[in-house]
């Protein structure tokens, strides 16, 4: 839609005010939704939102986060990119349309996958594909079908990464502080997303877009050997020592 209304040539403001019409659909629809009773517990925790008492593969874990999303900075940089490469302005939307649609097919069965592959391996797929795409799109010299392709591409790791990297956390928290958990992993990602995007636009600004491209790919790379070498080993040996590998992730 956004893409027919640029072709007609509808300025970005009137787009800007149109886009409140779902908005306010979304509205809606969420308070039509009736929450369930919750069962009513025997046992509160007590409140506590200290990080020393969490498992130390969870602290690796938050490490590995830190480390990718220094180098996951803000998409509209790929958009400025894709224009740079030559792609007119109604055609940006379909790029991101391109990214909407693969990870809408892909991140349910991903998801399950990691159910049975388990959270890591997904998460290391994902990553490298982060790493391929960046570098890829940072040494492209035209844009075209190559770059739709890549945008696809770049679908694939945000439906191999957004839900499981959740999962690995709600994993690998104690049950009685999963709400804690989520709220260090969020802290961590939020913390280094600004930072990503000051160091990114400083390298694209400064040097050279592919030298940008370059560093948020050598960040992604970098996460995702953690994984392989510091994570996923801690995993497996965990499981080993657990009878029947049960209760372990």
């Amino acid at each position: 839609m956004a893409f027919a209304l640029l072709a007609s040539h509808v300025p970005l403001k009137d787009i800007f005010l149109w886009s409140a019409i779902p908005a306010a659909l979304c509205v809606g629809l969420a308070l039509a939704i009736r929450e369930p009773k919750a069962a009513p517990r025997t046992l509160r925790p007590s409140f506590d939102w200290r990080l020393r008492d969490m498992p130390p593969l969870f602290k690796r874990y938050l490490f590995v986060v830190a480390l990718f999303t220094l180098g996951n900075s803000s998409n509209m940089f790929l958009l400025l990119r894709a224009s740079e490469l030559g792609v007119p302005q109604a055609q940006i939307p379909l790029l991101w349309a391109a990214v909407s649609a693969v990870a809408m097919l892909f991140s349910t069965p991903l998801s399950a996958l990691s159910d049975r592959l388990g959270r890591v391996r997904l998460l290391i797929v994902g990553y490298v594909a982060y790493a391929v795409f960046y570098f890829a799109i940072g040494f492209l010299n035209t844009g075209g079908w190559m770059l739709f392709a890549l945008f696809g591409f770049y679908g694939l790791f945000m439906a191999a990464t957004e839900g499981v990297e959740k999962a690995f956390v709600a994993d690998l928290a104690p049950t009685h502080r999963t709400g804690t958990a989520f709220g260090w992993f969020n802290l961590v990602t939020g913390i280094f997303l600004l930072p990503a995007s000051i160091v990114f636009g400083w390298i694209y600004q400064s040097i050279a877009p592919w030298a940008a491209f370059l560093f948020s790919s050598s960040c992604a790379l970098s996460a995702a050997m953690l994984l392989l070498f510091g994570v996923k080993e801690q995993v497996l040996l965990t499981k080993s020592r657990t009878p029947s590998g049960e209760g372990a992730t």
